[in-house]
């Protein structure tokens, strides 16, 4: 199984193309483990919207700093191997494949 960890605060600018391009290359059974840093713009509803039925959005109590949004992403992560991603990284289309 694997995990995709992605700590976001407001990315909607990147976030469906984002979620898109890793998506593609996940299996039945994987996840994208999204902490969201109480985010301002529109990103909580892109991600909903998408409806991507891998992605599971966990919401932080309140504004930290990356590391630690990238830690409750780890935390809930199910997968024995994990990938990290920004919240602005979009995938090449074998990034999986290859590692």
């Amino acid at each position: 199984m694997i995990s995709v960890c992605i700590a976001t605060y407001n990315g909607e600018k990147y976030i469906a193309e984002q979620l898109r391009s890793i998506a593609v290359q996940l299996g039945e059974g994987d996840e994208i483990v999204i902490s969201d840093d109480l985010s301002q713009d529109g990103t909580l509803d892109i991600i909903k919207n998408l409806n991507l039925p891998m992605v599971r959005v966990v919401k932080g109590p309140c504004l930290r700093s990356p590391i630690p949004n990238f830690e409750h992403a780890l935390r809930e992560a199910k997968g024995d191997y994990i990938f990290l991603c920004d919240q602005d990284d979009v995938w090449e289309p074998n990034k999986v494949e290859c590692m």
